[in-house]
């Protein structure tokens, strides 16, 4: 009984622990652009989710956040379902709802991961033209005409996303381009994080720890008392 005691009692902190990294890494991220809020496991167990949570590996809330406006000719914003396909150094493609991207002397648009953007048709996304309007469907107009499309890209299940580091995540299922995207020039969409609901799920996991500390603490007591009477009757 005492040894299912610790084990309760380890199960509880550890929990606690993860919720308050979670929380952590949701704090840290509330004013990234594009940013999707991690939900930790007990969490998602305990019905503290809304019905816009997959409840997959990843545990993230992909819900829309509100969009700001910026001005900037490169933030773009997405206003409905879909992300945008990026390109690391090393050829890897990574899907994200930020769209603050600075256009470099080669033109192409990159994020603050270094990632380039992508074409709807495939391979880099080419700006030749700083004074460019993008139409809310993803056509690049430069001096009046259509260049490039910006690629808008889903899988079929979001549990299919894994995330990598904050704002980026790896497709591991097929991608479709979205039929109809809305992408809004020189806007952002915001991290969808709640101060308030941290605040309150990280108050939950403080008092978490304490049971499972007192519990840690109650096991010890037992053990201790065990080992006294031990000696009292060996003696």
């Amino acid at each position: 009984m005492s040894g299912e005691l610790l084990e309760i009692g380890q199960i509880v902190l550890a929990s606690s622990q993860q919720r308050l990294e979670t929380v952590a890494r949701n704090i840290a991220n509330a004013s990234t652009a594009g940013f999707k809020r991690q939900i930790s496991f007990d969490a998602i167990l305990s019905g503290q989710t809304s019905p816009n949570i997959n409840t997959h590996p990843a545990f993230t809330d992909f819900s829309q956040a509100a969009l700001r406006e910026t001005g900037q000719p490169f933030d773009i914003a997405l206003a409905g379902p879909g992300f945008f396909q990026l390109r690391s150094e090393d050829g890897t493609l990574f899907y994200s709802r930020n769209g603050q991207f600075s256009r470099g002397a080669d033109g192409l648009l990159r994020n603050v991961q270094d990632m380039v953007l992508q074409a709807a048709s495939g391979g880099d996304l080419v700006i030749r033209d700083p004074a460019v309007e993008i139409l809310s469907d993803g056509v690049v107009i430069e001096r009046g005409l259509p260049v490039a499309r910006i690629g808008v890209f889903a899988t079929a299940e979001k549990s299919q996303l894994d995330p990598v580091g904050g704002i980026a995540f790896r497709a591991i299922g097929d991608v479709a381009e979205v039929a109809t995207p809305s992408l809004k020039q020189g806007m952002i969409e915001a991290a969808n994080v709640e101060m308030a609901t941290e605040m309150v799920t990280m108050m939950e996991a403080l008092r978490g720890a304490e049971i499972g500390s007192r519990i840690v603490q109650t096991y010890d007591a037992l053990i201790n008392s065990s080992i006294s009477t031990f000696a009292r009757s060996s003696a």
